[in-house]
């Protein structure tokens, strides 16, 4: 009866002290947001004080592994998007060289014309759209890195917005690491009582 009593003590100290120790870790990814002082050591979360550095490399994950510009390229120039884009086009072209024309002109001629701007337009808008290899997408490529837009827009997150949709994202992880904190100290208290016992 006294051993099963130092087993239940051990073991019930083991699961608060692994529990508390895995919920301080938990909450020191974020805590303190800004850095403090104590006994001359400066103290940060481990997410404010790499920030910078984790919105890098989330930024070059996302663009090596998720979504390159030639990924946003192509799911942009859909066959559906492409033909909204051209009709629209069409459409501006038209209305944009009718009303810049001379008035004098008539309409018929001015249609004549803004028909013929409007297809030499398509049509090399469309030779454009077609050969994404070519020039002026290797520039906006190079130009365009979505690395550096997620990156820039984490950077701009305060640290509780971060704190927040981090903790949204592994809410249930983060949760699990505290428990299995607990769990594991239960277990080294049990062993803890047992090796007391027979040794």
């Amino acid at each position: 009866m006294q051993f099963l009593t130092r087993m239940l003590f051990l073991a019930f100290v083991g699961a608060a002290i692994g529990w508390l120790t895995n919920f301080v870790a938990v909450k020191m990814l974020f805590k303190p947001l800004k850095p403090v002082k104590i006994f001359g050591i400066t103290l940060q979360g481990l997410i404010p004080k790499r920030k910078y550095e984790i919105a890098k490399s989330i930024g070059e994950i996302v663009e090596r592994e998720l979504l390159s510009f030639n990924d946003l390229w192509d799911r942009l120039l859909t066959e559906e998007n492409r033909k909204f884009l051209l009709s629209n086009l069409d459409l501006k072209v038209k209305e944009v060289t009718e009303n810049k024309l001379p008035s004098f002109l008539p309409k018929a001629i001015k249609e004549m014309i803004s028909n013929y701007i409007g297809d030499i337009i398509n049509r090399e808008v469309e030779v454009f759209l077609n050969s994404p290899s070519n020039e002026v997408v290797e520039i906006i490529s190079k130009k365009l890195k979505i690395s550096e837009i997620v990156e820039e827009k984490i950077k701009s997150f305060k640290l509780e917005k971060l704190e927040e949709v981090v903790i949204k994202i592994a809410h249930s992880e983060l949760y699990m690491i505290e428990i299995m904190g607990g769990v594991l100290g239960f277990l080294i208290g049990v062993l803890q009582a047992i090796v007391i016992q027979f040794l």
